[in-house]
């Protein structure tokens, strides 16, 4: 008896493994197809953690929940760093998914910038918004939409309108990066040398190869 249970099992294991091999591949068009997977390119440039994270296979969903849980929770105790930190974790654990960089750069910009006081520290959480957009979530998700209308609209609302009262700190501060950029602005301000002072970023290389070229 227990050897007809022994071969049964043996028999059920080798009928499974030929289904899961049957059907790796239409799970993986479809992954591809979803965006859910890093690409080989991609894979390859991606961080540490974010391989990581993607190994954790089933796993990963549970240690997700569990940090999203902390998140609110350091939040609410204005442990403010430890949620960046554990901010750049859940979005190395879920790098295809859009509106999780969406929320956590909102949640910056929006939500823990005017948890401080001084103008320098509400500049610094608004621009770590920023650069998780452009510098991250954007790069993972080119395709991405959400992500493009969530960094415009940061840009559009949170520094080039009055509905934070820091605002004229931050323009400021992106006049000075973009001074640094370009140079001075010319000071008579005609329309073509304004266009001539800025014709090195509309004609900017789009990759890293081609400016080191």
């Amino acid at each position: 008896r227990d050897r007809m249970i022994q071969f049964a099992a043996l028999g059920l294991m080798v009928v499974l493994i030929a289904l899961s091999a049957w059907v790796t591949g239409p799970v993986s068009t479809q992954r591809r197809e979803l965006q859910l997977d890093l690409g080989d390119q991609m894979g390859r440039s991606a961080p540490p953690g974010v391989v990581l994270a993607n190994a954790l296979g089933a796993f990963r969903g549970l240690a997700v929940d569990i940090l999203w849980y902390r998140v609110n929770q350091m939040k609410e105790d204005g442990k403010l760093y430890e949620v960046n930190q554990l901010a750049e974790w859940i979005t190395s654990m879920q790098p295809q998914f859009p509106q999780v960089w969406a929320f956590h750069a909102w949640n910056m910009a929006y939500n823990v910038s005017v948890m401080t006081y001084t103008p320098q520290e509400r500049w610094d959480w608004v621009n770590k918004g920023i650069k998780l957009l452009r510098e991250k979530g954007i790069f993972y998700n080119p395709r991405a939409l959400l992500l493009y209308k969530e960094l415009s609209w940061t840009f559009f609302h949170k520094i080039g309108q009055m509905s934070d009262d820091m605002h004229h700190y931050y323009k400021f501060q992106l006049a000075l990066e973009w001074q640094q950029v370009l140079g001075e602005p010319p000071m008579s301000g005609t329309t073509e040398e304004v266009i001539e002072w800025f014709r090195p970023v509309a004609e900017a290389p789009d990759t890293q190869a081609q400016l080191i070229e």
